[in-house]
């Protein structure tokens, strides 16, 4: 199965940032998962991933303002990628989807080559309109 179908057919299967508490504002953080992500290098975020409380958050620019997704979203366990990604689990470092469908984020090993991956980003995103690259940039 490709990988664009596959990461499209995820989050509904999986049914079962910025800034953050330790990291002040535009700072990476050591968890891959945890910043401001974007559709193409070098323009503003779209979309940021937050640590709250123990759970991840997803936050959406809409217009000039960020409207966060009440929904935590769930890391996917080794099983879970094992099973929606057959031939290429080993690709995915980590993984979190909302659980109703419709986003997830995936951090990429070193040196993957999934079809569909930019060369130079490790992240791809499942977003309502599609799946494809994702790049992570500054928290503006």
């Amino acid at each position: 199965m490709r990988p664009g179908l596959c990461l499209l057919l995820l989050a509904p299967l999986l049914l079962s940032a910025c800034r953050n508490g330790d990291s002040g504002v535009g700072t990476f953080s050591a968890d891959p998962l945890l910043g401001c992500f974007a559709t193409r290098p070098r323009t503003p975020a779209e979309f940021r991933i937050e640590h709250q409380q123990g759970q991840y958050y997803v936050t959406f620019r809409r217009d000039a303002h960020w409207q966060r997704d009440d929904t935590a979203l769930q890391v996917s366990t080794r099983a879970d990628i094992g099973r929606f990604f057959k031939d290429d689990a080993d690709q995915i470092d980590k993984a979190l989807v909302r659980p109703t469908g419709g986003f997830g984020l995936f951090h990429l090993t070193p040196g993957a080559t999934l079809k569909g991956k930019a060369k130079d980003s490790d992240y791809m995103a499942l977003v309502l309109i599609g799946a494809g690259p994702v790049f992570q940039v500054r928290c503006d």
